[in-house]
């Protein structure tokens, strides 16, 4: 075997990873794959690791790993992959970095320069930045040997037109950087790669990919690449989300600090931390829950969530000027049929219809055959196209 890449995916408070054979073809579209993979994440508020090797079952134990601490997680990780794992310590690690600002719309090898970049960068994805560079931090201890670089969400949207990157503000604050940038660009990087296989031709042409999941986002694509998407300067824009309100009058967040007299950190907290599906529901941030649940509160709050979906998939078809395939992905598109049927329910005028037991036995094309628009709930994969990104930079880099 070749030296090993790691690809590092921190959320606010798990941490997905995947090792690959560093020897990827940096020319190749499809997504490599890679020897092992899993997570470390606390579903008991124990911290446990769930890992696959290629071809085998998933396995699980409890990791040591401090509670929710990225940087503690990713310590404990690459030591247990030292001890573990037959494979070389990784010589390349690829992070996952939501925010990469104005500047950064590429694959980048992080130096201490551009680490002060990114973290300057925390406010704008409180969730997740943080996280991310801690867990930068904690591989640079461990591997120093390796190199590192950053892989970032909002890059996949970088070549929006000016119409789509500008909000209706004083033309020096859109020169600060006070613009869309969008996100969960690695996950639609990822659809990208695979549409072709699944649709042929007909992947050039107008698809909306929803990414589903706590955190959610629309996006619009045309000749495979982002044309409009829901998320905007931060990643509290577009859909309602787990514990995110999404799309909010501005005016209301002036009320609460003018009229209520809320702080800053209040109304930070109460945006990012207790909205969305929590918020309204006042039960629980999961899917998952709140379609078990009998409480009335609980079909409400997925009656907003539906209904986001719904009122911005029209908005994103309308930039599009028509829709060739709708496509799921993240972790309620492809796992939760009936947030997909619902949603296709809603969207029926368009010519959509799903195939019930496709659609329940989590098929990949879970369309009927007399909907006009096919519709695929598709799996994404982050960590692959990390690899791929940064197997491109390293391959350069070499050849300077």
């Amino acid at each position: 075997m070749n030296a090993s890449l790691l690809s590092l995916n921190a959320g606010s408070a798990s941490l997905k990873f995947a090792l690959f054979d560093s020897a990827i073809d940096s020319n190749s579209s499809s997504l490599p794959t890679p020897i092992l993979r899993g997570e470390i994440d606390a579903p008991s508020s124990k911290p446990t690791l769930t890992y696959t090797h290629a071809g085998e079952p998933s396995r699980t134990e409890a990791s040591n790993a401090p509670r929710g601490d990225i940087g503690g997680e990713t310590t404990w990780l690459i030591d247990w992959l030292t001890r573990n794992c037959e494979a070389p310590r990784p010589t390349l690690v690829a992070h996952r970095i939501v925010h990469g600002g104005l500047h950064y719309n590429e694959c980048v090898r992080i130096t201490p320069g551009v680490f002060a970049d990114l973290q300057r960068l925390t406010s704008l994805a409180p969730l997740h930045q943080g996280p991310g560079l801690a867990g930068v931090q904690a591989a640079q201890a461990s591997l120093p040997e390796a190199m590192q670089v950053a892989c970032f969400d909002t890059a996949f949207h970088a070549k929006h037109t000016d119409a789509e990157r500008r909000y209706a503000i004083p033309r020096a604050w859109h020169e600060r950087g006070y613009q869309r940038y969008g996100f969960h660009g690695l996950s639609y990087d990822a659809i990208s790669r695979r549409l072709p296989a699944v649709l042929g031709e007909q992947a050039h042409g107008s698809v909306v990919v929803a990414h589903l999941g706590s955190g959610a986002s629309l996006c619009g694509m045309r000749d495979l690449q982002s044309v409009t998407t829901t998320m905007g300067f931060t990643a509290l824009d577009g859909l309602v989300m787990g514990t995110r309100c999404g799309a909010l009058d501005p005016g209301l967040v002036l009320q609460w600090f003018q009229h209520d007299g809320m702080q800053s950190e209040e109304v930070s907290d109460l945006l990012y931390k207790k909205s969305g599906l929590l918020g309204v529901s006042e039960i629980s941030a999961d899917t998952r829950d709140l379609l078990a649940s009998k409480d009335p509160r609980a079909q409400q709050a997925l009656d907003v969530f539906v209904a986001s979906i719904v009122r911005q998939t029209g908005a994103i078809i309308a930039t599009l000027g028509g829709l060739d395939a709708l496509v799921f992905t993240g972790g309620i598109g492809t796992h939760q049929p009936m947030i997909r049927a619902a949603v296709v329910q809603k969207l029926a005028w368009l010519g959509l219809v799903t195939n019930v037991e496709a659609n329940a036995n989590g098929d990949l094309n879970i369309a009927s055959s007399s909907s006009r628009i096919p519709i695929f709930a598709l799996p994404t994969d982050e960590e692959a196209v990390m690899a791929a990104q940064a197997a491109v930079l390293h391959t350069a880099s070499a050849k300077r």
